[in-house]
């Protein structure tokens, strides 16, 4: 089933991070992963103690309806007294590049990545980062997945699946301490990027910290 669309939903919890994390792990990732349209979806938490931020992202074989099924799942576990407060923001698009590899080891961190690209480069933009993504997807076993989404006329949003950190340092030449840096830069007028720590599901408990890198 072809991958069409990018849905990324963010929130900050209103409760006790434990019970709330065990409840997007346990009963909203199982709920988005069983719907057919979904191809694949993760839930990550932001790794700084100075964010409570998590993130919903998903895959989709079409788009999303209006009834935002994420957002619904949030409200049901909400009312269950779960302590998940309404969505700040959420954004769908359409894919223009889609990648999954399988790998040894499950994805633990997720790298949201959205910029802007200079007047009339987003096209030549999206086909160096196609490239890119192929070429590191060779020589780095640390990409789990990748999907690129464009904003015409000239920004984007990337969101990348790694195993651990050092797979990010290989294939953006960033580290710990500039956690932001990407080799792709040249055709981009500005660009933000956050790293969260992949909600391990019940066959992976493991997880690596990312708080190094947002602190």
């Amino acid at each position: 089933m072809p991958v069409r669309f990018l849905r990324v939903v963010t929130f900050e919890p209103d409760g006790p991070e434990s019970s709330v994390d065990a409840a997007l792990r346990d009963r909203c990732l199982p709920a988005l992963l069983a719907r057919d349209a979904v191809i694949d979806a993760w839930i990550g938490r932001h790794g700084s103690r100075a964010s409570r931020t998590r993130v919903i992202a998903s895959t989709w074989a079409t788009r999303p309806d209006e009834a935002a099924p994420d957002r619904a799942i949030l409200a049901e576990i909400a009312a269950q007294g779960d302590g998940l407060p309404r969505v700040e923001g959420e954004q769908t698009v359409e894919l223009a590049v889609h990648e999954r590899f399988e790998r040894a080891e499950p994805a633990r961190v997720l790298r949201l990545f959205r910029g802007r690209v200079r007047e009339g480069e987003l096209d030549a933009y999206v086909a160096d980062a196609r490239a890119g993504m192929l070429a590191d997807a060779i020589v780095n076993d640390g990409l789990v997945s990748f999907a690129l989404g464009p904003e015409p006329p000239d920004a984007f949003v990337t969101l990348s699946l790694w195993t651990d950190w050092a797979a990010i340092e290989l294939a953006t030449g960033g580290n710990t301490r500039q956690p932001v840096a990407t080799r792709n830069s040249v055709r981009l007028t500005g660009f933000e990027v956050v790293h969260f720590e992949v909600l391990p599901d019940a066959s992976d408990r493991r997880s690596p910290s990312v708080e190094a890198a947002e602190g």
